[in-house]
């Protein structure tokens, strides 16, 4: 009868149609970025906006990719360790929470809350300034102990919600009976808060995986685990490999959800679900034993370097030929790999900074001395490259890779030649323009338009910043990283982009052409040094040395498709990479040529004029 009054006096919330519509769209909204994502996963082109065909090509290409096997093995490892601490802690916080009264209870039931409220990036600094502060080395360690403080919380509510449910006369009664209360709890306590442990260990493993903020922060050398690597690889634009890596994660996360709450519901765990439960772990055990786990050198380099930046094939040469073990790991831009040296993060032996980043490490000691006598090879380098302005000595680097800033353009819809930076300001292509999302690089375009050299005079830098406020309507947006596919997709015509970038895209289509300003471009130079702090100096001029042998060179070369100043390495080099000018400029006069700079205390004037840009 009460039900019956119920319903008929509601309010009837919840039976609208609309409402049901609304809801049902949301969650179609929530789930078709998913669902497109994992279609294109199987998508034959290598451009993610464009079917080509089904293909099982990228999953093929992912697990062939020896540096995915070690982020794998480094997120299984971090995460079967962080997921058994967090359950042995939790387990005993949630039994004494719910069954025992003390001074401070509630203090602790709150502080549990923390880690579950605070956001990720607050979390992840104060954990990283700590480990700084007690000089606590950043590695899978540091890593493994900020997962547990994050996961640990969890796993106790999840264990809680089981204990609370549990008779206190069950246990009273083994008690009685003569067990101790070790086995009481082994026999007794556990066997039925068994859902709830392995639930919450589900949970914990889940969000250990796909973590990607506090490791951020937290990871050092050899630390990598698959999201900071799947972050590294977005640099170079998203790709069908990106999708496949996404793909299984999502997969991974929805079948621990479900088991996770199928345990939340049942009060014992049955046969067939150990066996499912069994042989999910079975595959985690298996993809540890197939990935490069083990190593029997004792000698290592850390390379701490951009993602596909390096021909993997060199790297695994160099390890056999000297028994070096050789860590890879991915930075993802000047300001990232400073902040890591300033904040005393040791471990890393070669860094690659651009040259203007050279100059500030350099003034901030961060940089040790390179020996030139260890690295003979040396000798091979243009000498034009050997004392930059940046570093006169030529003591605290040996440059690795060069390239400028230019223009690709879709040929079917802007007609040629592109030869100036105006170009960028036409209102015939307004919403099809797009700018590099990086401050050095779009105010250098500005002060070339208008004429002059970037500097640190403030009236240039208000002119430069008032065209680009003026430009702003005719953006499709700032991008340093999706637009390969954003001109692949014909949602932009024309761009500002790095000269590997323009590459890929003109090798891949004949429509895209490149557009190289008569104004001028900013060149930039990406260089080998050593961290002042870096434990393996001898093996890092070792290294250094090794890619310098002109044959190493031009593979290297032929890889990343990056211009590297070797001129024996040229000889060896295929003539259509030579004499592509989007790889090779022609350089005349090396001391013509314009690279980004620091500008020491201007660096504050510059970002205020970037972010009046960005606001406007």
């Amino acid at each position: 009868m009460a039900g019956n009054l119920s319903r008929n006096n509601d309010l009837g919330i919840g039976q609208s149609k609309w409402l049901k519509f609304i809801t049902w769209f949301g969650i179609a909204f929530l789930l078709l970025p998913l669902i497109i994502l994992i279609v294109y996963s199987f998508n034959e082109s290598r451009t993610v906006t464009r079917w080509e065909g089904f293909s099982f090509r990228w999953y093929k290409a992912l697990f062939s990719d020896v540096s995915i096997w070690l982020a794998i093995k480094n997120s299984l490892t971090i995460a079967i360790v962080s997921t058994l601490v967090s359950v042995s802690l939790g387990t005993m916080a949630a039994m004494l929470i719910a069954r025992y009264s003390f001074k401070g209870k509630k203090l602790l039931q709150n502080i549990l809350y923390i880690p579950v409220i605070l956001p990720d990036i607050i979390f992840g600094v104060a954990l990283l300034s700590l480990f700084i502060l007690i000089k606590f080395p950043l590695g899978i360690i540091s890593v493994i102990c900020a997962h547990v403080t994050f996961s640990f919380p969890f796993a106790t509510m999840v264990i809680m919600g089981k204990v609370i449910n549990l008779p206190e006369s069950l246990s009273e009664a083994s008690l009685d009976l003569g067990a101790s209360r070790w086995q009481t709890f082994v026999k007794v306590i556990l066997p039925n808060i068994a859902p709830g442990v392995i639930s919450g260990a589900l949970f914990a493993f889940s969000m250990s995986i796909d973590d990607f903020v506090i490791t951020f922060f937290t990871a050092g050398v050899g630390a990598s685990t698959l999201p900071l690597k799947i972050y590294s690889l977005i640099k170079h634009g998203i790709t069908p490999s990106l999708n496949a890596i996404s793909t299984i994660l999502i997969v991974f996360t929805v079948v621990v959800l479900l088991m996770a709450n199928f345990l939340q519901k049942t009060k014992k765990i049955s046969r067939s679900f150990k066996i499912a439960l069994g042989t999910f772990f079975l595959i985690i055990v298996g993809l540890l034993v197939v990935s490069p786990f083990f190593t029997k050198s004792s000698e290592r380099l850390n390379i701490y370097n951009y993602s596909n930046y390096l021909d993997p094939e060199l790297i695994k040469k160099f390890s056999n030929e000297t028994g070096i073990k050789v860590t890879l790991d991915y930075v993802n831009d000047n300001d990232e790999m400073l902040a890591k040296l300033q904040m005393g993060v040791a471990g890393y032996d070669i860094i690659f900074p651009t040259a203007f980043m050279v100059e500030i490490m350099k003034k901030q000691n961060l940089l040790a001395p390179i020996c030139i006598d260890s690295i003979p090879n040396y000798k091979y380098i243009t000498p034009g490259f050997r004392k930059m302005s940046f570093d006169t000595t030529g003591r605290y680097y040996v440059p690795y890779a060069y390239g400028y800033t230019g223009m690709v353009y879709n040929s079917n819809y802007i007609e040629g030649p592109v030869d100036s930076w105006d170009i960028l300001w036409d209102e015939r292509y307004k919403g099809k323009i797009m700018m590099i999302n990086e401050m050095r690089e779009v105010f250098f375009v500005a002060s070339k338009r208008l004429g002059f050299k970037m500097d640190t005079s403030l009236s240039k830098l208000n002119m430069a910043r008032d065209i680009l406020i003026e430009q702003k309507p005719l953006l499709k947006k700032y991008e340093s990283n999706a637009i390969g596919d954003l001109m692949a997709s014909e949602e932009v015509w024309i761009a500002q982009d790095w000269s590997g970038s323009i590459t890929r895209l003109t090798s891949s289509d004949p429509k895209f052409k490149l557009g190289y300003p008569k104004e001028g471009v900013l060149f930039f130079i990406d260089n080998m040094c050593i961290p002042a702090n870096a434990p393996n100096k001898g093996n890092a001029e070792r290294f250094i040395n090794f890619l310098l042998d002109p044959a190493h060179s031009a593979q290297n070369i032929n890889c990343i498709m990056y211009a590297m100043p070797n001129d024996s390495a040229k000889k060896l080099i295929p003539a259509e990479i030579l004499n592509n000018p989007t790889v090779f400029p022609k350089i005349k006069n090396f001391d013509s040529i314009e690279i980004a700079r620091d500008f020491g205390e201007f660096n504050r004037e510059l970002t205020r004029a970037w972010m009046e840009v960005k606001v406007h």
